[in-house]
């Protein structure tokens, strides 16, 4: 644990260091949970999604593996409400927010595997109706330190915004996640936005995310 807390500072104090020379730097933490419902289906508790995986023909064992390290193809649907500040308005902007994802993996070479996201964001706010298409590609390695397991990974989205008809932002994470125990895990992650409509702006952010599989 103490080698785990003295590598968030320093990762800390990296972004912190970048961040002066960015336009602004943020804190994303987030807490989420998985509850199975069948070999086939559960609920994601970071708000009201429910994923749902083929059915696996050949490896039964996947059935009871965990889903986003194991399974080849899957989908997560779900509604998300949101609410935002805004300094046009000096207060917070409601969002009602459908979302569909599509998950997809594939192995490369020196046990490097290959995941592959597109997700449509369905938006309402306040009387505004638009879709926002998110398209991700992210390459993971798992090793294991001390007798955890330890996945680091880097990834790159896309976001496609219909209001602005064109590619309005590019988001890009650095950063392992690690597993704990059985029913416990948490991502540290480095991340750089940058935006292109409605402004052009840049982003940096550390981010922290508790996992609970139940």
């Amino acid at each position: 644990m103490r080698g785990i807390l003295f590598a968030s500072l320093c990762v800390y104090q990296a972004v912190a260091g970048v961040a002066r020379a960015a336009h602004s730097s943020e804190f994303w933490p987030e807490i989420s949970g998985f509850v199975p419902l069948s070999p086939r289906t559960r609920v994601y508790l970071d708000a009201a999604y429910l994923d749902i995986s083929l059915k696996p023909i050949r490896r039964r064992d996947l059935w009871t593996e965990d889903w986003q390290r194991s399974r080849h193809f899957w989908a997560r649907i779900g509604y998300d409400r949101i609410f935002k500040e805004t300094s046009e308005t000096a207060g917070y902007v409601g969002e009602d927010r459908g979302i569909v994802s599509f998950y997809g993996k594939a192995p490369l070479a020196a046990e490097i595997w290959l995941d592959a996201r597109a997700r449509a964001d369905l938006r309402w706010i306040g009387d505004d109706c638009s879709t926002r298409y998110r398209f991700r590609i992210e390459a993971t390695r798992g090793f294991t330190v001390l007798n955890r397991t330890v996945v680091p990974c880097f990834n790159v989205e896309w976001f496609y915004d219909t209001r602005y008809g064109g590619w309005a932002r590019t988001l890009y994470q650095l950063g392992p996640e690690i597993t704990a125990n059985q029913h416990f895990r948490y991502e540290i992650h480095l991340a750089r936005q940058d935006d292109r409509h409605p402004t052009e702006e840049t982003l940096n952010a550390l981010g922290f995310v508790a996992k609970w599989h139940l």
